[in-house]
């Protein structure tokens, strides 16, 4: 196999582990009572906060359905069902009463963090532990040479 081959092969497995982990997202949402498409919209929703200066700018159920190609409606029903579990809660925007803004609670900002927790950190931090020492040295050795060489091709692209 030549090395070219090999890089594939790598590639592939990262995409495995990465589809491997977003399942496991899934699989804690639903633990969770949530739909995965209300679990992909509190992460869509989370994307679209702008933090800026101390304050939070939340996006109107118009910017969330256009970012997410549906219709005002349907994102407005969604955001519905979101704020009867406590997840989400719209607010009048103080400069226009028209508009409402669609914020996080603490709730839905809790579990959407425990859930990446659990998913990504716990999830991986176990399986790398039923590896043996051997492997989990030469592992980190070639993550850390896989950071340097990005690193310091970064800016060659």
């Amino acid at each position: 196999m030549n090395k070219e081959e090999k890089i594939e092969i790598i590639v592939q497995y990262k995409n495995d582990i990465d589809n491997i982990i977003h399942r496991k997202y899934h699989e804690l949402a639903q633990k969770y009572d949530l739909s995965l498409e209300q679990f992909h919209l509190l992460i869509e929703l989370d994307d679209l906060m702008l933090y800026v200066n101390d304050e939070v700018k939340a996006p109107t159920i118009g910017e969330i359905a256009k970012n997410v190609d549906n219709s005002q409606n349907t994102m407005s029903e969604k955001i519905t069902r979101l704020e009867n579990k406590g997840l989400v809660e719209r607010i009048k925007d103080k400069n226009d009463k028209r508009i409402s803004r669609v914020y996080l609670t603490d709730k839905g900002r809790n579990l959407i963090d425990s859930i990446d927790k659990q998913a990504s950190s716990k999830f991986l931090f176990n399986s790398i532990l039923n590896m043996d020492d051997r492997d989990i040295d030469d592992f980190l050795k070639c993550l850390e040479n896989l950071k340097k060489h990005m690193s310091d091709n970064y800016f060659k692209l």
